[in-house]
């Protein structure tokens, strides 16, 4: 049985309801940091870094559902295999958004105002990053030809998001503000950076999968 051969297969379903939920948590990551850039440290910051916590929570068990199911099913092995790599990869993106704001939230980081501007765009493109992530999984089940083309968005979004990582950091140091701080705020930008990082590790995960089937 080969679970990517269209989407009425009950796992695929199962990974369409996962998806789902991890959009959920990354639209949760995206309304705190904008709440962090308004108000800083506050506790409309801490109810949506909740928020996004048991929403990654629940698509984590999701996640651990769907395994169980792969290994219940008669399954063609290296499909099963394919799918638990890509889950796996794909829930290394989500703990690494929520470890951007467990990061800010503990260390009691305050965003200068020079670098608002640009962290927010350095957000919106680690966000649109591991967006391609879920339609690129999507594809995989009726458009198979069509996971490339977002996979290789999800590599533009990478590229700028090095790009401007290394603006921001430059900005950070020749500021005059406390080395302490400097080194705090290089971190999470970089940390930040790491989503578009993993989101193209699936990418990669996902153009192998596609590969094997075009064979």
């Amino acid at each position: 049985m080969d679970i990517l051969s269209g989407r009425k297969h009950k796992i695929a379903q199962m990974i369409e309801r996962y998806l789902v939920k991890i959009e959920e948590c990354i639209e949760s990551f995206r309304k705190a940091l904008l709440k962090y850039f308004e108000k800083g440290i506050s506790r409309e910051f801490d109810e949506l870094i909740e928020k996004t916590h048991i929403a990654e929570s629940l698509a984590d068990d999701m996640r651990r559902e769907i395994e169980i199911n792969l290994y219940e099913k008669s399954m063609i092995p290296e499909s099963r295999g394919d799918i638990l790599g890509l889950l796996e990869n794909t829930d290394r993106v989500l703990n690494k958004a929520q470890s951007v704001l467990y990061q800010i939230q503990t260390q009691f980081l305050q965003m200068p105002e020079f670098l608002k501007d640009d962290f927010k765009k350095l957000m919106d493109i680690n966000i649109e990053a591991f967006k391609g992530v879920a339609k690129a999984i999507r594809k995989l089940f009726d458009d198979l030809k069509g996971v490339r083309d977002i996979t290789n968005e999800i590599d533009k979004c990478e590229s700028s998001s090095d790009r401007l990582e290394r603006e921001i950091i430059k900005k950070i140091f020749q500021s005059d503000i406390d080395i302490g701080e400097k080194i705090l705020l290089k971190e999470v930008v970089i940390e930040t950076g790491n989503i578009s990082d993993l989101s193209q590790t699936v990418g990669d995960r996902l153009n192998i999968i596609t590969a094997k089937r075009l064979i």
